[in-house]
């Protein structure tokens, strides 16, 4: 703090400012400013005893009260009222208020002191700005937080859904989906199935900053994900996503998943569903009926509101819905499948060993080959499900394939009893026969790594555990049996041969070197 009492002393003794600036350890400028702010009071030395430097400064400097401000006041009701004005800002709002006072004679703020004075009444005031929307301009999307489960009939497994949620939020009608992932191909999916149940759709799209809409969202640029872009497009919209970390910018979309999470999927949660569609249409039914809830504060429904209002007003939907494509070259497995996304499609066998091109869409796979469609399935979606037209599959009188059912069987007998008991019960595990060649393939190949004997054992021990072993079973346990014996896959191939063959090796070689010598 400075010594006020010290300065005032000094100077009255005669000592010059440039030694009470060293003195008392402050600016030359801070001595000049005391001397002259106390002149202007009428303080000077001496002082009374009790005056120290804190009355000093009280006397020499006093505060201005906020009512001696000589700015012009503020009307902050105002101007909250007006920034819930479409388009409206604070500053278009401080020109005016500037206006104003200049024709008042007062002085204005400083924009940034008008921006700071109206923050701090806002938070005072809890102040948060109303959005009056306007009718078919925005549609807001959002996943729900919550996720439902549906068991797989065939496995008996809980596979978790996500629910999409979108809403108009002029009449806060509102559009519930299920699906397995929150990928790009279920955002898109999602998105035209809202068109379609809207009915139409809008200028405005509001998502969140999830990675499937918004690849860069920064005050330096805006960049949308390709695919959510094209899919706008197609529909005539427009996307603006909600700025980061600020859920308010889509807070009908919110408040709606809120609704969902409590008052759809809360009340499905006793419910046991076998099917996705099973699920949707139970949600479907729940979100209906939120949607013909009478408002409390408002006359009408969620669902009177917008079929009156606002769905006349929607762009009307494009004749066709977008649908997402994705292409891969790849190549026709020996069992006359390919591979895309985890899953396999059969093809017309002919083309086994073949580079394919494979077309896919949310709800089918095509595979083409120089520019014709060979093979076309509905999507599947669980890793490793096959899909298999049987018309694919080759003639039995034909002699064409270099692997099938009694090659396999065939292999495994030639090893032992319990591989061929293994093989016959992989090959029968499937509904299709070839849909298990891989797995037989990849059994008897064990052999290689591990020898015929081991590949026995591991079989007979994998039947005493289940009558239907599978690859992962029998890998599990031949690894544990190599182990036991002190042979790993690096090194199980150097006894593979034995000693026998090496034998062979010594008395060829002796019978071309008594060839040699003659």
């Amino acid at each position: 703090m400075v010594k006020y009492r010290e300065i005032l002393r000094l100077i009255a003794m005669g000592v010059s400012q440039e030694s009470v600036a060293f003195s008392c350890g402050c600016a030359q400028s801070t001595v000049s400013d005391v001397i002259r702010a106390a002149r202007a009071r009428g303080l000077s030395w001496p002082l009374p005893e009790e005056m120290d430097d804190a009355a000093i400064r009280s006397v020499i400097y006093p505060k201005r009260s906020r009512k001696a401000t000589d700015k012009a006041a503020i009307d902050f009701e105002h101007v909250a009222r007006e920034l819930g004005r479409r388009g409206m800002t604070l500053s278009l709002l401080w020109n005016e208020y500037c206006d104003s006072a200049v024709s008042r004679g007062e002085e204005p703020y400083m924009y940034s002191a008008f921006c700071r004075e109206y923050r701090k009444w806002a938070q005072a005031h809890d102040v948060r700005m109303r959005i009056d929307h306007r009718p078919a301009e925005t549609i807001q999307v959002d996943w729900v937080g919550d996720t439902a489960e549906v068991v797989d009939p065939d496995t008996g497994e809980l596979l978790r859904v996500y629910v999409f949620a979108g809403c108009l939020p002029y009449s806060n009608y509102l559009f519930a989906e299920g699906f397995y992932r929150t990928d790009e191909q279920a955002w898109i999916d999602a998105h035209a199935h809202m068109f379609s149940f809207f009915g139409g759709a809008t200028p405005v799209l509001v998502p969140d900053n999830c990675k499937t809409a918004v690849s860069k969202n920064t005050k330096e640029a805006l960049i949308v994900n390709e695919q959510y872009r094209r899919m706008s497009e197609h529909y005539g919209c427009a996307v603006v996503p909600a700025r980061v970390r600020r859920p308010r910018d889509k807070a009908s979309v919110e408040m709606g998943v809120g609704l969902i999470e409590r008052q759809a999927m809360l009340a499905l949660r006793g419910r046991r569903f076998m099917s996705l569609g099973e699920f949707n249409s139970a949600l479907a039914d729940q979100v209906a009926a939120i949607n013909s809830r009478p408002f409390q504060k408002r006359e009408g429904s969620r669902e009177s509101v917008f079929l009156a209002q606002e769905k006349p007003l929607l762009i009307p939907l494009p004749a066709t819905p977008y649908e997402m494509t994705a292409r891969k070259e790849v190549t026709v497995n020996f069992n006359y499948h390919v591979c895309f996304d985890g899953c396999w499609y059969s093809v017309p066998f002919e083309f086994v060993k073949r580079t394919v091109a494979v077309v896919a869409t949310a709800r089918t796979v095509s595979v083409m080959a120089d520019g014709t469609r060979i093979a076309m399935h509905e999507r599947a979606h669980r890793k490793g499900e096959y899909r298999t037209n049987p018309d694919h599959m080759p003639d039995a009188h034909r002699d064409y394939a270099e692997w099938n059912g009694a090659r396999f069987r065939s292999w495994a007998e030639s090893i032992g009893e319990a591989t061929a008991r293994a093989i016959g019960a992989i090959l029968s595990s499937r509904r299709i026969e070839q849909q298990s060649y891989r797995s037989c393939r990849a059994v008897l190949a064990l052999e290689k790594t591990y020898g015929g004997e081991l590949l026995e054992e591991a079989c007979q021990k994998a039947l005493l555990r289940t009558q239907r072993p599978s690859y992962k079973t029998i890998k599990g346990v031949i690894a544990a049996l190599a182990r036991e014996v002190g042979r790993t896959d690096e090194a199980a191939g150097a006894y593979l041969r034995g000693q026998d063959y090496y034998r062979k090796i010594e008395s060829a070689g002796a019978d071309n070197g008594e060839k040699g010598g003659r």
